[in-house]
């Protein structure tokens, strides 16, 4: 199973203890995978639709134990444009469509009339906890989640456009998860790219084992990506040193191919003839091979004094 479904099925494990945060996780719910069935007579309906079994249960039972309704079941196969069964769910109006969306603040009576929204309610979100139990239906509804072993990507993705401003303004309210919107497909996505608010996020809906899966394998990517950024950077500069090294041989070989090294000052003819000798030592390792032993900055002067020579430019102390 993917990191994302094994998230999904450790919160649907933890039922919702509190009436206030069953209503709000319902409204996520129904946010995230629910359709509003509108077949006249001022009635209405809720369809839900899922590909996870496990989160259909769980709808089902949650309908039940909170709102006392029972959900219709229907699986639907596999068709010519889809390769995976959907489940949906379908609560009528004669069996309590209308008093959940009302209690999820998605149906409200305004100027006597009654009025849908795409949004959530403030009264539905006013506790914290709350809006926990609304991120997490969510998630279980339209969220995705990258295993954090290819990548850091958590996603939830809606039908309207007004529904995700909204999304993003319920993950805002968490401290330090700055979500982003983008248009996909039809879809609208809120989407958070940080491996630490991602980390975050998994706190907050409460998938706490999950939470130490990720951290464990984030530690370990970070482990490993800055040893490869300090092998990278040992290769970069061993490489700088070499081809230093190799110009500075170079200098000192036309010079004594041109007048003989015996032209050069005592100081530069010690170094020249230390370089040579040891062609892969940094500067700081020929100035301690020097009598007297000198520091790199003094042995790198010399060695420039070295190759002006031998760019014609004269010799001298």
């Amino acid at each position: 199973m993917s990191f994302a479904t094994d998230t999904k099925n450790e919160i649907i494990h933890e039922p919702q203890a509190k009436k206030c945060c069953a209503a709000a996780e319902t409204a996520g719910l129904i946010r995230g995978c629910g359709s509003i069935l509108l077949p006249g007579k001022g009635r209405v309906g809720i369809l839900m639709t899922t590909e996870g079994p496990d989160v259909a249960r769980y709808i089902k039972t949650l309908l039940q134990e909170r709102f006392k309704v029972r959900a219709e079941l229907r699986i639907i196969q596999p068709g010519f444009r889809r390769i995976r069964h959907v489940i949906e769910l379908k609560i009528t109006h004669e069996a309590g469509a209308e008093r959940i969306l009302k209690e999820t603040g998605i149906l409200v009576q305004k100027d006597g009339a009654k009025m849908l929204t795409n949004g959530f309610s403030d009264t539905i979100l006013r506790r914290k906890c709350c809006r926990r139990a609304c991120l997490r239906g969510l998630f279980l509804a339209a969220g995705i989640l990258a295993d954090p072993e290819k990548g850091y990507d958590f996603e939830v993705s809606l039908a309207n456009k007004d529904t995700a401003a909204a999304v993003r303004k319920l993950l805002a309210t968490f401290d330090g998860i700055t979500p982003r919107t983008r248009e996909r497909r039809g879809k609208h996505v809120v989407y958070v790219k940080d491996s630490g608010q991602i980390r975050d996020i998994l706190a907050i809906i409460g998938a706490h084992n999950q939470l130490l899966k990720y951290e464990n394998t984030r530690i370990v990517k970070d482990v490993k990506n800055q040893a490869n950024r300090l092998n990278n950077f040992d290769g970069a500069n061993e490489d700088r040193i070499l081809a230093a090294a190799d110009a500075q041989t170079s200098a000192i070989l036309a010079i004594r191919n041109s007048v003989g090294l015996d032209e050069l000052p005592g100081a530069l003819l010690d170094t020249a003839l230390a370089r040579l000798s040891h062609p892969d030592a940094s500067l700081a390792e020929l100035g301690a091979m020097l009598t007297p032993q000198v520091s790199k900055g003094t042995v790198s002067m010399r060695l420039k004094r070295i190759a002006e020579i031998a760019a014609g430019r004269g010799a001298g102390d």
